[in-house]
């Protein structure tokens, strides 16, 4: 049961469409304090125009978001929120220190909090090595590590991040898993749209899958168990075959009498994209 003191983000019946095109179709969700939640769909599925209303960019044509009982905008005003949009870019001749503590202030962070928690995010991102550095001289990666830096920085009550790590590479993608799972932690509720199905399964606290409208919400683990299937590949170079659970123990038991090596794979989330969406799968 919602504990509505916790909530921090109500979206409730929300539409909304462009010349006649339904992009969001009678969306609601929530986000609780504390908790990750991806916004997971094929290119074109509305994530990205769901959370521009959420975050104050764009209206709804109905329906309402709510943040903290406020409107995105008077929420905004209120430095509650922080956003890293999809094709946001820092401040180039800025130093990273400088971006992370300018957009700190404007959330309204008081003055004598500023300059701890500034470098607690840049380190916490993997930049205390670069905090003095021009953001022109780094490489593209670190310039979306600094974006996340300035979206952490000094705990905001909601976070929303769409695709933050999108063309970066590996180890800059875990710097910014490290900081995502940090700032969850210290209270800060995230939504977060990602190209990468994986990174959705290691991050995750619930995921709400959307085509339009949502399809299937719940856990991870919660979505990987509504298929009803497991994989078992024998050691013996034949292919692996999906079977229930009782087939598979059966399977097993006769692989085990031929001394047979194998594996069981359970369901995972790419394998939920792909049933519920088909083969035109986001994943790495």
């Amino acid at each position: 049961m919602q504990n509505s003191n916790n909530i921090i983000v109500e979206v409730n019946g929300l539409w909304k469409a462009f010349n006649d095109v339904i992009v969001n179709e009678d969306i609601s969700i929530h986000v609780d304090e504390g908790e990750v939640v991806s916004i997971l769909g094929p290119n074109g599925a509305g994530k990205t125009t769901l959370l521009r209303q959420i975050y104050g960019e764009l209206r709804p044509d109905k329906g309402r978001v709510l943040i903290m009982g406020m409107n995105p905008g008077k929420a905004k005003d209120r430095g509650i929120m922080s956003v890293v949009p999809q094709e946001a870019t820092p401040f180039q001749l800025l130093k990273v220190t400088e971006h992370v503590e300018m957009l700190v202030r404007l959330r309204g962070v008081p003055k004598g909090m500023v300059k701890h928690c500034v470098k607690e995010a840049i380190n916490a991102v993997g930049l205390g090595d670069y905090e003095n550095k021009l953001i022109d001289e780094l490489s593209g990666g670190m310039k979306r590590l600094v974006l996340v830096a300035s979206a952490i920085a000094c705990g905001p009550r909601l976070i929303i991040l769409d695709e933050p790590t999108v063309g970066i590479d590996a180890q800059n993608r875990r710097s910014i898993w490290d900081a995502i799972r940090g700032a969850r932690d210290n209270g800060s509720a995230i939504i977060l749209t990602t190209h990468y199905v994986h990174e959705t399964e290691e991050l995750s606290d619930r995921v709400y899958l959307i085509n339009r409208r949502i399809l299937m919400e719940g856990s991870p683990s919660e979505l990987r168990r509504r298929l009803p299937w497991v994989e078992v590949r024998g050691d013996n170079g034949d292919k692996p075959i999906r079977v229930n659970w009782d087939e598979a123990i059966n399977i097993i038991n006769e692989l085990v009498k031929r001394r047979v090596r194998f594996e069981v794979k359970e369901p995972s989330l790419e394998d939920v994209f792909i049933e519920v969406f088909g083969g035109g799968r986001e994943t790495e």
